[in-house]
C-alpha cells in the first residue's frame, strides 16, 4: 500500500502545491484574476497546461516541442524497496506441537491423535509405543523477529545535462485573418506565452513582433519586470490582413544582425546566439533566403486547405528550419478543470479548521485560493456559455452527461423533427406518383339549349 493511500491529506497538499505553482503565469501577467477577460483565462489555462507538460485533448504536440516550453525538472522521484526487520516481544505465551515426552503427558495429546484413539485404540497404542503420538506443550514467551517490505521514495537529481539557456529570443507571430480559423489563434497565443515564460526565467532577452501583410511594432522584454507588458500584448492580439513572411523575415534578419553585431570583423550569422521562432500557417507566396547561422524554429499551424501558390514558400521555410513542427488545431479541446476546482474546495474545507496565527501567511494562501476559485468558475461559465452550470448539475466541458440527460435530449429532437414533418405535409401537396404530372384540360360549360329538329337548314 502506498503512502498516499494511507495519508490522503498529504496527497491533496502535494497536488495543491503543484496547482499553485502551475498558475504562476498569473503573477507575471500583472492583472488580478477577477479582472481578466474570460478569453484570456482560456488562453492562460492552455499555456499553464503546456508548462506542466500535460497533454492537451485534441492536439498532438511533439515531444521535442514540449521540451522547449516545459519546465525542466531538477530531480525525479525514485522508489526503492527495503527489507525491514524488528524484534517483537509477545504479550502472551505460545504453544508448540512435538512428540509426546512422557506417558504422564497424555492429557496434552494433540486433537488429531485423540480422533485416532476414538477410531481405533489398538492403532493409537501402537503409535504411542513407537513414539508417533504428538502433544501440545506451552512455550515460554520470548522475543520474535518480524520482517516486512517498506517502500521508500527519494528525489534524485536529473543525470541528463540541462538544456542550454537561451541568450536572445526573437519571435515572429502571424496575425493574419487565416489564423482565426480552426482554433489556431488560441493555441498560438498559449504556445508563445509558455515558450517566452520559460525563456524569461532562463534570463533570455526577448524580442516580439507580429506581422500580417506588413510588419508591426516590436515589443522588447529585457528583464522579468517587463514580461507583463509583453503578455498583455500577446493576449490582446486581433487578426487582420493577409500573410507576407518575406517582409517579416527581412525585418527580423536585419534586426538580428544588429543585435549580434554582425559587421566587417565578423562573419555574417556565424553561430548566432539569437533564436528565431516563427508561428504561422505559412500561407505566403515568397520567402527570402535564410542564413545557415540562424537557428529557426517553425511551428506550422494546419487545419485548413493550403493553396498551390503557397507550396513553394512553405517548402523553403521547412528546409531552412532547424526544427519544424506541424500541428493540427482543428480538434482542440480546452483542458478540463473539474479536479482542480475540487482540490481548491477541499483545501478551503481543511484550512478553515487550521489554527494558523495572524503572521503565518494563512491570509495570503486564502487569497490565492479564492483567486484560483474565481478563475475556474469563470472558465466553467465561459466554456458552457451559461453561468452556474456546475451548480445546476449540467455537465462541464470534458465531463460526460448522464444517460438520462442524453436520452431526454434525443427524445426532444425526435419530437421536434416529427412536428416539423407533420407541418410540412399539411402545407405542401403530395408529390405525384413516379414524378408524373397529368395535364387536365378544362373546357367551358355551355348553357343547355333544346334544339328543334324542324328548323334545320339544308
Amino acid at each position: 500500500m502506498s503512502i498516499d493511500a494511507l495519508f490522503p491529506a498529504r496527497s491533496i497538499d502535494r497536488d495543491l502545491e503543484r496547482l499553485y505553482r502551475s498558475w504562476r503565469i498569473l503573477d507575471l501577467v500583472g492583472e488580478t484574476a477577477t479582472l481578466l477577460p474570460p478569453e484570456w483565462l482560456q488562453i492562460l489555462n492552455v499555456a499553464r497546461t503546456l508548462l506542466a507538460g500535460s497533454p492537451i485533448p485534441g492536439v498532438d504536440v511533439p515531444e521535442s516541442l514540449m521540451q522547449m516550453v516545459r519546465d525542466e525538472p531538477d530531480s525525479h522521484v525514485v522508489r526503492r524497496v527495503e527489507r525491514k526487520r524488528r524484534i517483537v516481544q509477545p504479550v502472551t505465551g505460545d504453544t508448540t506441537v512435538q512428540p509426546l515426552r512422557h506417558l504422564n503427558d497424555l492429557p496434552l495429546v494433540a486433537p488429531p491423535d485423540l480422533m485416532l484413539r476414538n477410531l481405533s485404540e489398538e492403532l493409537f497404542e501402537y503409535r504411542l509405543l513407537s513414539g508417533n503420538v504428538h502433544g501440545v506443550y506451552n512455550v515460554e514467551p520470548r522475543p520474535v523477529i518480524e520482517e516486512w517490505d517498506e517502500i521508500i521514495e527519494e528525489r534524485v537529481p536529473v543525470e541528463a545535462p540541462r538544456r542550454r539557456n537561451r541568450q536572445r529570443v526573437y519571435v515572429l507571430f502571424d496575425v493574419s485573418n487565416s489564423m482565426r480559423e480552426n482554433n489556431k489563434l488560441i493555441f498560438a497565443k498559449a504556445l508563445v506565452l509558455a515558450y517566452l515564460l520559460v525563456a524569461c526565467e532562463e534570463g533570455a532577452r526577448i524580442y516580439f513582433r507580429t506581422f500580417a501583410n506588413r510588419i508591426h511594432s516590436r515589443t522588447d522584454c529585457l528583464d522579468p519586470g517587463s514580461f507583463a507588458t509583453l503578455a498583455q500584448r500577446i493576449l490582446r492580439i486581433e487578426p487582420d490582413g493577409s500573410t507576407d513572411i518575406r517582409v517579416a523575415f527581412s525585418a527580423a534578419l536585419g534586426e538580428i544582425a544588429a543585435l549580434d553585431g554582425v559587421g566587417r570583423a565578423h562573419q555574417p550569422f556565424q553561430r548566432s546566439p539569437t533564436e528565431l521562432l516563427l508561428i504561422s500557417d505559412c500561407e505566403s507566396y515568397s520567402v527570402p533566403q535564410i542564413p545557415r547561422g540562424v537557428t529557426l524554429h517553425t511551428v506550422h499551424l494546419t487545419g485548413g486547405y493550403m493553396a498551390r501558390g503557397y507550396q513553394e514558400g512553405f517548402e523553403l521555410v521547412r528546409k531552412a528550419s532547424t526544427s519544424f513542427y506541424e500541428i493540427d488545431t482543428t480538434r482542440l479541446v480546452l483542458p478540463e478543470t473539474i479536479r482542480d476546482r475540487w482540490l481548491l474546495q477541499q483545501d478551503g474545507r481543511r484550512r478553515a479548521f487550521d489554527r494558523d496565527g495572524p503572521g503565518s501567511g494563512a491570509a495570503s494562501r486564502s487569497e490565492r485560493r479564492q483567486g484560483l476559485l474565481t478563475v475556474y468558475e469563470r472558465l466553467a461559465e465561459t466554456s458552457t456559455g451559461r453561468p452556474g452550470d456546475a451548480r445546476r448539475g449540467r455537465p462541464l466541458p470534458g465531463q460526460r452527461a448522464p444517460l438520462g440527460v442524453v436520452l431526454r435530449a434525443l427524445w426532444a429532437q425526435l419530437k421536434n423533427a416529427l412536428r416539423l414533418g407533420v407541418r410540412r405535409r399539411e402545407r405542401v401537396p403530395a408529390s405525384p406518383v413516379f414524378g408524373l404530372r397529368f395535364r387536365v384540360r378544362h373546357s367551358a360549360v355551355l348553357p343547355y339549349r333544346k334544339i328543334d329538329s324542324t328548323h334545320r337548314t339544308h
